[in-house]
């Protein structure tokens, strides 16, 4: 039962959000939405920002978890950008609130997950120090983060397929030669 009134909250918080900024939102309209009282909000969440973090952490999982199965990882981040399209009115009412950084966490926690992943495939022939690839992934992580908001900013006007395909294309071409420069095997001399 506990999870099915979560669920509730959840879904109520989100159908209000895409109607009205975040500020305007409180816990008594989420209740009174859901049909729970404020002792049952309170059970699950300590306040609305709680609540917000804890849906996009959610959503950040769901990508991270398709990652697991055959997907690859431009399949696997276009979900999780399709998640902010498909919500843009959610979005951007979170993104034009004081709390833009939910939404930056969210980007993050994809955008590095997926890079260790992607580093991993790409550098599975070649040996390179953990920390050598920690620190290839969070120069990547930012670069995309750094489209992502951009993308943002600008409306969401290109499709995430279309937007992933163009990292792809670059990621594809320069992520090998850094792998290969970091290379501890001495393939990069061959």
């Amino acid at each position: 039962m506990s999870a099915i009134t979560k669920r509730a909250i959840e879904e109520s918080f989100k159908k209000l959000l895409s109607e009205q900024p975040l500020d305007k939102i409180t816990v008594k309209n989420i209740t009174d939405d859901c049909g729970v009282n404020r002792n049952t909000f309170y059970y699950h969440y300590s306040d609305i920002y709680e609540l917000l973090e804890d849906i996009f952490m959610e959503e950040a999982q769901k990508a991270i978890d398709s990652m697991n199965s055959e997907q690859s990882w431009e399949e696997g981040l276009c979900s999780g950008l399709r998640f902010v399209k498909e919500n843009k009115k959610l979005i951007y009412h979170v993104y034009n609130s004081l709390h833009r950084e939910t939404i930056e966490r969210y980007l993050y926690k994809v955008s590095s997950d997926f890079m260790l992943k992607f580093i991993d495939n790409v550098s599975s022939d070649l040996i390179v120090d953990e920390s050598d690839k920690n620190f290839i992934a969070a120069f990547y992580k930012f670069a995309l983060v750094g489209i992502m908001l951009d993308w943002l900013e600008g409306g969401m006007k290109t499709e995430p397929d279309e937007l992933i395909s163009r990292l792809s294309k670059i990621l594809s071409g320069t992520l090998r030669t850094v792998l290969l420069n970091a290379d501890k095997s001495g393939k990069s001399n061959s």
